[in-house]
């Protein structure tokens, strides 16, 4: 799994979690906001599984080395 699908991953746990204390949550404000930030978090694992996709099938670069002429 890349890196970037690995904190994906991480990122939509995080939602989640936000989402169930969001639940209890007595205050308006603080329900409103750990909302908000669960639905960021998901927008940045969208954008890092974009990322991942675009990346397949490019192989690494290999590192060009430098020589010495003369």
């Amino acid at each position: 799994m890349s890196e970037e699908l690995e904190t994906a991953a991480r990122y939509r746990a995080h939602a989640k979690e936000l989402r169930v204390i969001a639940e209890v949550q007595y205050n308006q404000e603080t329900h409103d906001r750990l909302l908000g930030i669960a639905k960021d978090y998901d927008h940045m694992a969208d954008t890092l599984e974009a990322i991942d996709r675009s990346n397949e099938g490019r192989k690494p670069r290999p590192r060009q080395l430098l020589h010495k002429v003369g």
